[in-house]
């Protein structure tokens, strides 16, 4: 009696445990910072944390390494994590995607259009969500192309102006080619506040089809 009671106790101990994590994963923010640009060569730094549950670094320079390195922190242990091994894909697995991503194409004809402008306000909310709280740009880009780059001088003009927590500054060169610049996105997921506004999406369009059904069979039923 008393070893299962012991039992009983370390599993509810566990249990207590794995609820108090999943709360604090749902509740506490994920925190991004991602830092990128080009200067002879790509490079790009990350950085992922929900402190002190759990943390991703990573890094790739063409100049120094043709591969991710990554370090993954879970409660400040650190784990063996492999993007490159992760990432692999055989034939056999990319023709199941295009398969999926045929068939999803083709179910968009037929899906009503209430279902898809509420999809399209999901969108919108997850995008609010996701917005990030800066986003720099700083460089200088030209095109052997002038009128492209007259372009891209219009447009990130725009961009600075119509988009809060953006600051691009942009210097056109002419006449050339040339590419130098720096980017810098900082922002946060809340991971509890998105699942909740996709469950909601699902519930709405699991339920709707019953009121119309019983709507439906008031109507068969009055006439």
């Amino acid at each position: 009696m008393n070893l299962i009671f012991i039992l009983l106790n370390i599993l509810g101990i566990i249990l207590v445990l794995i609820i108090i994590i999943v709360i604090f994963v749902l509740l506490v923010p994920f925190r991004y910072n991602l830092k990128g640009g080009y200067e002879n060569r790509p490079w790009i730094n990350f950085n992922l944390r929900c402190s002190p549950a759990f943390i991703l670094n990573g890094t790739w320079d063409k100049h120094e390494s043709t591969e991710l390195q990554a370090r993954l922190i879970l409660f400040g242990i650190p784990l063996k994590f492999n993007p490159k091994k992760s990432g692999k894909k055989n034939k056999l697995d990319k023709e199941k995607k295009e398969s999926k991503k045929k068939n999803f194409l083709s179910l968009l004809p037929v899906i009503d259009t209430d279902f898809k402008l509420r999809g399209i306000a999901l969108i919108k909310d997850l995008s609010k969500i996701l917005e990030p709280d800066l986003l720099t740009i700083k460089g200088k880009i030209g095109f052997e192309e002038p009128h492209q780059t007259g372009w891209l001088a219009a447009i990130t003009n725009t961009l600075s102006n119509c988009c809060k927590n953006t600051f691009i500054d942009i210097e056109p060169v002419w006449g050339e080619e040339y590419y130098e610049f720096e980017t810098m996105i900082r922002g946060k997921i809340r991971l509890g506040l998105i699942l909740i506004k996709i469950g909601w999406f699902l519930f709405i369009n699991r339920i709707r089809p019953l009121f119309s059904k019983v709507e439906n069979n008031k109507a068969t039923s009055t006439a």
